[in-house]
């Protein structure tokens, strides 16, 4: 909106201007993690359209795992990658503990394509190293105290404290 020639600002944005204690950086954890979840956000819907296009080759060359399966595991991958990173935009207090879980059930599940349903390979050490890069950067970044501080902070900026007097 312009007045006379000069900008005037909202009063949202004066809010949060002189909210200051609200606006806070972001620790380096939460942003690994935050990674983390965009990574399977983009992975699951990949998967997802991928089976439904190729559902004819699939079935016509017989794979190990069916198109129905590579679906609904990309479906379902896409929904819990949305589901965390709403968790993690509202500074919900499981979401850093939820994104462990995920990861951890998302690195089982590959390890257990890989073994009983995929031709053997020789990338053996370099997926063994991968995975325990993975599950050792993702359970660091989650107990962080800086991460826990960070979702902790979040849900009380949304809870007001209801007993003041408590203390």
């Amino acid at each position: 909106m312009i007045i006379s020639g000069r900008n005037i600002p909202s009063r949202g944005l004066i809010l949060l201007v002189k909210n200051e204690s609200m606006l806070r950086k972001r620790p380096f954890g939460v942003t690994l993690l935050l990674w983390m979840v965009l990574s399977l956000l983009a992975w699951g819907p990949v998967r997802f359209f991928a089976a439904l296009q190729a559902w004819d080759v699939l079935v016509e060359f017989g794979s190990r795992l069916s198109p129905l399966y590579l679906a609904l595991t990309g479906a379902a991958w896409a929904l819990a990658g949305g589901v965390l990173v709403w968790g993690m935009w509202v500074g919900k207090k499981w979401s850093h503990r939820a994104i462990l879980a995920s990861v951890l059930v998302w690195l089982i599940e590959y390890w257990i394509e890989r073994v009983f349903f995929q031709a053997p390979r020789a990338n053996l050490p370099f997926a063994v190293a991968g995975t325990l890069l993975l599950a050792c950067v993702t359970s660091i970044s989650t107990f962080l105290r800086s991460t826990t501080e960070f979702f902790t902070r979040s849900e009380e900026y949304e809870q007001p404290d209801k007993n003041p007097d408590s203390e």
